[in-house]
């Protein structure tokens, strides 16, 4: 909940009140202490405006400001060019309050509560926070205020208020002041308030604030060097979300296509042995250390007349085998020649052999060797 100032006429003096209804008195300076840090709303006194009725059309859309200081300008004394005119939310077929107070006024008393560390989030003016529920007469302050449901705000002292009693709304209920300083014959709709500040506070709701057009609030604009980092960081971070994902479902397309590899090969190859190499194989033969059965009996057999083909001239980089078609293997040799002699050896085994894909490399020459069984 915020706090409420409240500017007294000469401007130098001040109350302000937090959520408890406990009022405290001083200079701007000690209210500037009391109130640092804290949202607050902010009455200023009627003494400072005037109040008006004016008809408008609901619809006056973006020629409003125009409209409003067209129908204002014969009731104003001052320059309307120099006012800041605030209006009531529009009523259809029914005339809108508008508050008409100095720019330059409240300019001023919005700089220099700026500069003593407040912004005030609301700003309005005391007589217009009597509420809407009946005409009212509030004394505070040392003075009355006359609001309400009646179609007049005025602050006006105890001798004005009795100078102007015959032209006031007879229904008007009085607040706040002892009934033996009252105008004759208004008793009867007295009711007194220990706190008629609070009053204030509690009908601001329905008031009007002056917190239109120029002196709205606004956010604060971020500059464009912000927003650009903001942009670039952001198109980064999605540039990189989406690397890390793509990356991520590689990986987990990789993994399982090698569990598949692996099961499968595990089901046609049961008695294979993992990372089959040729040319170890050749050399256990050699050594009498492999003990051949099923599959690994065919590549035995393979692997010796391999050997007894000028195999050692070759180099076997990839082997592949499958039932009742044989091996498919990639060959890789110094020349084309070394290959050839490799074939005419294996036919010579009395094996089927044919090559295709051959292809010359930078060390060599390599061809895919296709030996049916």
């Amino acid at each position: 909940m915020s706090d409420w100032l409240y500017l007294a006429p000469n401007g130098r003096e001040c109350a302000w009140w937090g959520a408890a209804g406990e009022l405290a008195q001083g200079d701007l300076a000690q209210a500037a202490v009391a109130l640092a840090q804290r949202p607050v709303h902010l009455l200023l006194p009627m003494e400072w405006a005037s109040y008006h009725l004016v008809q408008l059309p609901p619809r006056s859309g973006r020629w409003l400001r125009q409209a409003l200081a067209s129908a204002l300008e014969e009731q104003l004394v001052d320059d309307v060019a120099q006012l800041h005119l605030a209006l009531a939310p529009l009523q259809a077929q029914q005339a809108s309050g508008v508050l008409a107070i100095k720019r330059q006024l409240l300019t001023d008393c919005l700089n220099q509560l700026q500069g003593l560390g407040l912004q005030p989030k609301r700003v309005h003016l005391d007589a217009d926070c009597l509420g809407q529920q009946q005409p009212r007469a509030l004394f505070c302050q040392g003075r009355w205020l006359l609001g309400g449901s009646a179609p007049l705000r005025l602050a006006l002292t105890v001798d004005e208020l009795h100078d102007l009693q015959p032209l006031l709304p007879d229904d008007l209920h009085w607040q706040g002041e002892p009934p033996a300083s009252l105008p004759a014959g208004s008793r009867q709709h007295w009711q007194a308030l220990a706190q008629p500040w609070l009053q204030l506070s509690q009908g601001a709701a329905q008031a009007i604030d002056l917190r239109q057009a120029e002196f709205a609030l606004r956010a604060p604009r971020k500059s464009l060097w912000h927003l650009s980092a903001a942009i670039l960081i952001a198109a980064g971070s999605a540039q990189c979300l989406q690397y890390l994902a793509l990356d991520t479902y590689i990986n987990q397309q990789t993994e399982q296509l090698q569990q598949a590899t692996a099961q499968l090969w595990q089901q046609r190859f049961s008695e294979s042995m993992d990372n089959l190499d040729l040319a170890a194989l050749i050399e256990a033969k050699q050594q009498n250390l492999l003990q051949p059965s099923g599959i690994a009996l065919r590549l035995s057999q393979l692997a010796q007349q391999w050997s007894s083909s000028h195999g050692a001239l070759a180099r076997v980089q990839r082997l592949d085998y499958q039932p009742d078609e044989g091996w498919s293997l990639q060959v890789s040799a110094p020349a084309f020649a070394d290959l050839q002699l490799l074939r005419e050896g294996l036919l010579a085994q009395g094996l089927d052999i044919s090559i295709e894909s051959s292809v010359r490399a930078a060390d060599g020459v390599s061809a895919r060797f296709q030996i049916k069984e």
